[in-house]
């Protein structure tokens, strides 16, 4: 059982994700219209789709949800995610992929253009209409050399050192060392990262920062980064990077 000084702290740590994630609807989703993960994308357009009463109950289920995932800052028992009132609807909202015309994830856009070419060898009818073909081949994604180097620029005013064979980016602000984890060979994402302090090794096996899970609207795995938004992903890419090193800091700070 939490003791009372935990759930106090708790109380605290949720009001400080409630807060975080209203000063982004303030901001008409400022950061996280510009997050080029269909996850975001969907949950963005499910929250649009609801009233006023499901719409704030859609938020606290988010606060709920960041606070689950770092409650071990403050040594907080972890919360079960399913445990809020509003969790199964937050958790099943309309699928992104279903409006095949509006795709924004590259894996699917290619594996559209795989099935219609199979489809068409086979010379059987696809579920994928030859103008969907022609805008999914029309798609130029960045590919992995391309992201690597983009990381490593985005990286270098946060004093990137390093870079270890676990694609760790090490690096240094101040006396404060960090990693940035960057995965590019997912099936279902482009580029998977997440912020990680060395002062929770061991602590929680999932003490990684991501600034999506911070808001309660995705993972961090970011599956659509094209010839068109590639600049701007990666300045966003620094703000997220710098947003997940303070984090930490931020939630101690709010639940003292």
């Amino acid at each position: 059982m939490p003791t009372p000084k935990q759930l106090a702290a708790l109380k605290r740590l949720q009001e400080f994700f409630r807060s975080e994630i209203q000063v982004e609807v303030r901001s008409g989703f400022a950061r996280l219209v510009r997050i080029p993960e269909s996850a975001v994308v969907d949950k963005l357009r499910y929250y649009s789709a609801l009233g006023d009463g499901d719409t704030r109950a859609f938020l606290d289920c988010c606060a709920h949800w960041a606070s689950a995932y770092y409650g071990f800052v403050v040594k907080i028992p972890k919360l079960n995610l399913t445990d809020h009132p509003f969790f199964s609807k937050w958790s099943q909202g309309p699928s992104w992929h279903r409006n095949f015309d509006d795709v924004k994830s590259v894996p699917l856009l290619r594996s559209m253009v795989q099935q219609y070419k199979i489809d068409l060898h086979n010379k059987v009818p696809s579920h994928v209409t030859k103008e969907q073909f022609e805008r999914a081949s029309s798609i130029r994604s960045i590919k992995a050399p391309e992201l690597r180097k983009r990381v490593r620029a985005a990286l270098k005013p946060f004093g990137h050192y390093e870079t270890d064979v676990l694609g760790n980016y090490w690096c240094k602000k101040g006396k404060q060392k960090f990693s940035v984890n960057v995965d590019f060979g997912g099936r279902h994402a482009q580029l998977r990262y997440c912020v990680v302090r060395p002062e929770f090794k061991g602590v929680h096996p999932h003490s990684q920062f991501r600034f999506e899970r911070a808001m309660g609207f995705g993972l961090g795995d970011w599956d659509y980064i094209v010839e068109e938004n590639v600049d701007a992903v990666f300045s966003l890419f620094a703000e997220v990077v710098q947003y997940c090193f303070d984090l930490p800091d931020r939630i101690r700070a709010a639940t003292k």
